[in-house]
Formats: C-alpha cells, structure tokens, sequence
C-alpha cells in the first residue's frame, strides 16, 4: 500500500511521468487489482507507445485473465520496442506453452535464456515443455538448471517431482513433491501430487493426508476428490471412499 501512495503521488505531481504511471500499475497488479492496473498501464503507453514495461504490463493482466491471444500480441509489442526484454520472451514463451505452441515457446524460453542465462523462470519453462513433449532427461536438467539458481523455486521443484513420476522414479518424485510443498504450503498442485506418488508407494495413510490438504487449498478441483476417494479404497474405507467419488463426479459436471 505504502508503494501504490508514492506512485499515485508521483502521478499527481507529475502526471506526464511513464515510469510513475508503469509503477502504479505494477504495484496493482502485484495486489490482484488487475482492472486498476490494466488503466494505469494503458497511461503510460498513452504517453509513450513504446514504452516496453507497459506493453509487457498489459500483457501480464490478460495472462491471468486467461485472454490468451491479447496477451501474446502485447508480448509482442513489448518485444518490438525492446527485443532484449527476457520478462517479456519468458512470458511469452508460457502463453504460447498454454495455447499448445511447443516448438514457439520453446524458442521464446531459449531466447529469454540467450539475454539471461540465469533467468530461473525461463529454465522452468523450458523444462515444462520438455516435460509434455515427453523429453523428460532434457525436462531434468532444465530443472536442475531453475533449481541450481534459485534452490527456493517450489514451482520447479513440482515440475522436477513430475518428470520423476513419469520416469517411474517415485522416490525421487517424492523428494521433490516434499521440497515443493515445504517451500510452499499453499500450493494445492504439490499436494495433489505429493498424495498420488504416496499411493504409488502404498503409503496410504499419508496419501489421505495429502489429498486432504489439496481439497483445503483448491476444494473445488475435482482431481483432489479422486486422490482422496483411492487413498480411501486403498484403507479399505470403501463407504468414505464412494463419497468422494461421488463428489469428484459433481464437481466434474459442474465444470462441463
């Protein structure tokens, strides 16, 4: 709060500022106020229309807002105003990633890395689009690359535990589902994991546990209930088990 009160004295002050109005922005978006901050990016680019920060600004709110294809364009244009912006090609890289461009993305993160090699961001990226093009040894040591920058990186630690799992190296997998979710108790994804790798290594009791907590982070994601519902089968508490199932399904056909 204490930085949006600066930026927005700054505006007052000096309303033909770009930075001042980019900082505004920032600072909103930061804070989840993403209509507030798309207004005061769309300042600075109205006094500057090559002002890369804001283009790039602008591009992070229709991200979250799952706009895809305005994201990508914004990305874009942050990339034409300034072609060594490595935010900017990292986070294209995940939109194009999210539309189902691999080979695009890919040359996004490699290009975010050219600028940067030690853009921990852009090596999870990368090692994500590895992962689902099914090069899980180079998916590793794009990994290892993210988590030898930045060892505090719980994204990538769930990322790495995923490979493992799919490599069938499940205790592997749980070391880094555990560092996942140590680093960040909030992150529902890590626990959902964390509970199908436990019932993979017939840990059952803690498998429940797991899918418990992911169901108290993100009670409304269907996949949590199945976690729970085998964790439950497999403790032979069928009648619980069959109520999870149950409100797996719901939630299932909510979503269509």
């Amino acid at each position: 709060q204490e930085a949006l009160d600066c930026y927005q004295q700054a505006c007052i002050h000096n309303p033909l500022l770009v930075s001042a109005w980019n900082g505004k922005g920032a600072v909103l978006y930061d804070m989840g106020r993403y209509k507030e901050a798309l207004q005061a990016f769309q300042e600075a680019l109205k006094l500057d229309k090559n002002y890369a920060p804001a283009c790039y600004g602008i591009g992070n709110v229709y991200y979250i807002q799952q706009k895809m294809k305005l994201a990508l364009e914004m990305f874009d244009r942050a990339l034409r105003c300034d072609s060594h912006y490595a935010k900017a090609w990292n986070r294209r890289g995940n939109v194009l990633h999210d539309m189902g461009e691999r080979v695009e993305a890919l040359r996004s993160f490699d290009q975010a890395l050219r600028i940067d090699p030690r853009f921990a961001s852009a090596w999870n990226g990368k090692a994500g689009v590895y992962a689902h093009l099914e090069r899980y040894s180079e998916a590793l040591h794009a990994y290892e690359n993210a988590l030898r920058i930045n060892p505090n990186f719980a994204q990538a630690w769930n990322g790495q535990g995923n490979t493992f799992y799919h490599l069938n190296n499940y205790s592997q997998a749980l070391a880094s589902y555990n560092r996942a979710v140590k680093l960040n108790p909030q992150m529902a994804s890590a626990w959902h994991n964390l509970s199908l790798v436990l019932k993979k290594l017939k840990r059952n009791q803690e498998a429940l546990d797991a899918s418990e907590q992911a169901i108290q982070l993100a009670p409304n994601d269907p996949d949590n209930w199945t976690r729970k519902a085998e964790a439950l089968k497999s403790l032979r508490r069928s009648k619980d088990a069959k109520n999870a199932e149950k409100q797996a399904v719901r939630l299932r056909q909510a979503i269509r």
